[in-house]
């Protein structure tokens, strides 16, 4: 197809059409993607969910453990840091006066 030939409202018209034309296409190829990946989990015997989420059912991606803490408030000891993290301004009072996490530490 050479389009050199076409006006400006003609290409802009084709334009048009492409765009449009690259939606539909888009969408059928969703759907049928969507309707192999179901196929697929109903073949194998498991939910789509956890086909895509590509592991066991009882495993989470991204669950965060607690860790321990590692220091303590020598004022308040309910304010404790893990050393992970931002340093939370109690130890960056204490490290102006001490310049050491040691007296800190459980």
């Amino acid at each position: 197809m050479d389009i050199s030939s076409l006006s400006l409202a003609e290409l802009k018209k084709l334009e048009a059409q492409a765009i449009q034309e690259i939606k539909a296409r888009q969408k059928g190829e969703l759907e049928k993607a969507r309707a192999e990946m179901l196929a697929i989990a109903q073949r194998v015997g498991v939910p789509l969910t956890q086909l895509i989420a590509g592991g066991p059912k009882n495993v989470v991606k991204g669950e965060k453990k607690a860790v321990a803490a590692q220091y303590r408030n020598p004022d308040n000891h309910e304010q404790q840091w893990s050393g992970r993290g931002r340093q939370p301004l109690w130890v960056k009072s204490w490290l102006e006066r001490h310049q050491s996490l040691d007296g800190l530490r459980i």
